[in-house]
């Protein structure tokens, strides 16, 4: 199964904050999307929806950032990501692509930059295979815009993803020993600029539940449909669901109040609040 590059950027946009209280989002959703390999039917899966934007790290769907620096305008992180691209021969319909080799999907370890406008976020980030498996790393650079509308919100966002040539050719090359077992032509694939649009919308119901739908569509490029294992020039991703919103306020406080009558203590009141779980009902994105 493929499951398209798409989805992490959709996932990440959305759910990208920039309070300063720490929060948490819990759901569970959909995700539809068109594959560009030949052979495969479109294809649904359930996704768990789940993001977490606290002072010093976040969980962005399949990014987890750890925040080197932070101001009103920037925000720099590390980020340990999975990138969910893969295919799975076993699952492909094509005989010809039954006989290819199996490409994983695999982790990532890079550094993300977002920057801050009235008109929007800038995000510029960069991540290389820490598994191996492409021995290869991927760029984005996008922008994207929150607006309210009453209670709905829209994120639409425009941005690009650059595979380098090693990622390009795991995912999408063909050896010259996987040539002869299919019969498809050996591929080598080059770095490729893929480009892409999404517009998410959430709409809060209650305090508490908030319904998100997202879709985008990427144009791919010659160096990746040239390919034998491609039959389409494009690709769609939808995604829906419905997730649950937190307020996670964690605080330690002391209060020592002394009261005297005369020279006498009458009371001494010390309290200590180390945690608390609420749910959330103010804005969120």
């Amino acid at each position: 199964m493929l499951i398209n590059r798409n989805i992490v950027a959709l996932f990440a946009l959305p759910f990208m904050a920039s309070a300063t209280a720490s929060e948490l989002s819990i759901g569970a959703g959909a995700a539809y999307n068109e594959s560009p390999y030949r052979g495969y039917n479109e294809n649904t899966k359930a996704i768990p929806l789940i993001s977490y934007e606290g002072d010093s790290f976040y969980v962005r769907q399949t990014t987890l950032g750890f925040i080197l620096s932070q101001s009103e305008k920037n925000e720099l992180s590390l980020t340990a990501s999975w990138m969910p691209l893969e295919f799975d021969p076993a699952d492909n319909d094509d005989y010809a692509m039954q006989q290819l080799d199996k490409r994983d999907s695999t982790a990532m370890a890079g550094v993300a930059w977002y920057h801050h406008e009235r008109w929007g976020t800038v995000k510029a980030s960069a991540a290389a295979d820490v598994l191996d498996n492409s021995n290869g790393w991927v760029g984005e650079l996008s922008v994207f815009h929150k607006m309210q509308i009453g209670r709905l919100s829209l994120t639409p966002a425009l941005g690009v993803l650059y595979y380098d040539e090693n990622f390009s050719d795991y995912y999408y090359g063909i050896s010259e020993s996987e040539s002869r077992r299919s019969g498809l032509a050996s591929y080598s694939a080059q770095d490729a600029w893929v480009p892409y649009v999404s517009l998410t919308a959430k709409y809060p119901i209650g305090e508490h539940v908030v319904l998100m739908a997202s879709a985008g569509y990427s144009e791919l490029p010659e160096e990746i449909t040239n390919s034998p294992m491609i039959d389409r020039n494009e690709s769609f991703t939808f995604i829906t669901g419905v997730s649950w919103r937190f307020l996670i306020h964690r605080w330690m406080s002391v209060r020592l109040v002394l009261r005297r009558n005369a020279t006498k203590v009458v009371a001494l009141d010390c309290s200590v609040h180390t945690g608390n779980l609420a749910s959330e009902s103010g804005s969120y994105g």
